[in-house]
Formats: structure tokens, C-alpha cells, sequence
């Protein structure tokens, strides 16, 4: 009997069944987490719901090139819309945790900074709830149906005359080759875009396996355990970059503007350590199970 790493690859019709499982399964549960999160207006619902849709983002770039031109475009925009929305609240949920473990033991020094972060986090869950209920379903939905039905073996041969494998092998070596480039720079303590750029690369990367491992019914669980090492730690490098962002659009009084400042500096600088380590003691390099 074969092994699991050794096991034949499925034919065109089962990947094609598959994808457009995986493709419609995606937006269902981002349509299922609206409804939650419309009801709850909760974080954690929230942040599933952002996820969704970039998951969902995810396979629709993946099968982007062989579905028909037209409405692709006002779904594709839509939802890049709905995860820009959702991350304002996340932001500043993640700067007040951040904030309350760091300066627990001296309470005045943040007094004015999580009241303007009260305020701005009602705003957010104001606009959120308008976004949600503003989203037109069904319509997308309408879209939807429209793009899976339209996954199937002429739609693909019309436009390539390579294999889905290939097609597969070919989207994962050109999202490897940006993350390549990018460890090469990205631990110079100036080169903060770099890094930005690595995690969006890696998060993409991540969820093409995310993905492929539904559709080929391969074993990627340690790899995508280390993607999701690299897209953490890149992202709560990443967290120190939006902190900054908000506070420039908070009124605070100097002395704790600059207090703010030196402990964004302070943890940057360890979380840049901790980058580097990662790199040293588990290298991220390029695989295509076969």
C-alpha cells in the first residue's frame, strides 16, 4: 500500500470536483460568520469573519484566471472591502491588550490613551455593523454560483495548456519567489516595508497550502505550522507599525506620546530578535509535496 507522502496524485475530475467544493465551502462560511457576527458585533466573531474572507480572497485568486471575465471583479473588490473594514476594530483591540500588559503598573501613563482608544473603538463596531448589514449577499452570492459552476475542464483547457498540478506547482513557486528575496533583507533593523511585505507573502503562501492540502489530499501540517510560526511573529512585528499609525490619530498629552514611544521602540527591537532567531533555528524553504 502506498504512504500518505507516497500516494498518486488525484486525476483532473477529482481536483476539479474538489476545488470547486473548497471554493464554495469558503464562502459559505464567510456568509455563516456574517450572520454571527451582525448578531454578536463580538471580537472573536469578528476577527473569524476577517479571516473568512481572506481565505475566501484566497481561493478566488487561486482559480481567478479561469473564470470568466465580468462580475469576478465587484465580488473580488467587495470582499477586499469587508477584511479592510474589519481590521480597523482588531487594531485597536490588539493596541489596548498590548498597552494594559505593558503599563499595568503605572495606570496614569495610559489614562488618556485607552480612553481615546474607548472612543475609537465604538466608531469602529459603528461602521463595522453598517458594512455587515450593507454587504449585498446575494447578489455576491448570485456570483458565486456562477464562478463554481464555471470551474470545470473547458474553462481550464481554454486557457492553459498546462495541468492543474502544474498549474498548482507553478502558483506556489511564484509566491515562494518574493518570500525568498525577502528573508534576504528582512532582519536589517531598517528595512521595516520588507518585512511587512514578507508577512503578506508568507500569509498568502499559507493559505495556497491551506488550500492545496483540501484539494490534493496531501499532508502539509508541519509546514503550515511553520508558515504560521514566521506569519505570527511577522505580525506582531506588524502590530508595532499599526500602534504607531493609531496614536498619530489619538490627541494625547506629550509626556505620554513619548512614554507610548519608547515602549513601541523597546518592543520592536526584542520582537526583531526573535525574528532573526526564528530564521537561524528554522529556516523557511521552498516544498511542493510530490
Amino acid at each position: 500500500m502506498l504512504s500518505k507522502s507516497s500516494r498518486l496524485w488525484p486525476d483532473s475530475a477529482t481536483i476539479l470536483e474538489r476545488s470547486r467544493g473548497v471554493f464554495f465551502s469558503q464562502w459559505e462560511e464567510l456568509l455563516r460568520l456574517r450572520k454571527v457576527a451582525i448578531i454578536t458585533s463580538d471580537p472573536d466573531d469578528i476577527h473569524d469573519l476577517r479571516v473568512a474572507s481572506r481565505r475566501f480572497r484566497a481561493v478566488l485568486e487561486l482559480f481567478y484566471p479561469f473564470v470568466p471575465k465580468g462580475a469576478k471583479t465587484e465580488l473580488r473588490k467587495s470582499v477586499r472591502m469587508l477584511t479592510r473594514i474589519l481590521g480597523g476594530l482588531r487594531n485597536v483591540d490588539e493596541a489596548r491588550l498590548f498597552f494594559a500588559a505593558r503599563m499595568k503598573t503605572d495606570i496614569s501613563a495610559g489614562d488618556k490613551l485607552f480612553h481615546r482608544l474607548s472612543g475609537q473603538r465604538s466608531s469602529e463596531l459603528k461602521l463595522i455593523s453598517q458594512v455587515l448589514k450593507e454587504f449585498d449577499h446575494r447578489a455576491l452570492d448570485r456570483i458565486v454560483r456562477k464562478i463554481v459552476a464555471g470551474v470545470n475542464e473547458h474553462s481550464f483547457t481554454s486557457r492553459n495548456s498546462i495541468s492543474l498540478l502544474a498549474y498548482f506547482s507553478d502558483v506556489s513557486i511564484r509566491q515562494y519567489l518574493p518570500i525568498h528575496h525577502l528573508l534576504t533583507v528582512s532582519t536589517a533593523p531598517e528595512q521595516r516595508a520588507s518585512r511587512h511585505a514578507l508577512r503578506i507573502a508568507i500569509k498568502k503562501w499559507r493559505y495556497f497550502f491551506e488550500l492545496i492540502s483540501q484539494i490534493l489530499d496531501r499532508e502539509y501540517t508541519s509546514f503550515l505550522e511553520l508558515l504560521k510560526d514566521y506569519q505570527s511573529l511577522l505580525g506582531r512585528m506588524n502590530d508595532i507599525a499599526e500602534f504607531e499609525n493609531l496614536l498619530r490619530k489619538l490627541k494625547l498629552p506629550p509626556d505620554e506620546r513619548d512614554h507610548i514611544a519608547v515602549t513601541l521602540l523597546a518592543e520592536d527591537a526584542i520582537l526583531l530578535g526573535d525574528f532573526t532567531a526564528l530564521i537561524e533555528h528554522k529556516p523557511l524553504v521552498y516544498t511542493f509535496l510530490i
